[in-house]
């Protein structure tokens, strides 16, 4: 499982939104930590702070399939 968890950071780092779901699954079966589950929480966080801009905003607001986040 942990080596499962390090390969699901990557992907969460990533940007993989369905990845960060996985870790929230393991997280409530008990299979991982908090502070697993909360440190993907934040480098999906960072990951939506970088790839955030006015452009994109616009196009999600314009509809619901462009929504990046």
């Amino acid at each position: 499982m942990d080596r499962a968890i390090k390969h699901y950071m990557i992907a969460v780092r990533g940007g993989e939104g369905q990845t960060l779901e996985y870790i929230k699954e393991i997280y409530m079966r008990g299979q991982a930590t908090k502070e697993e589950y909360t440190k993907a929480l934040q480098a999906y966080q960072e990951y939506l702070g970088e790839i955030k801009s006015v452009q994109r905003d616009k196009a999600a607001a314009a509809r619901e399939g462009y929504r990046y986040y």
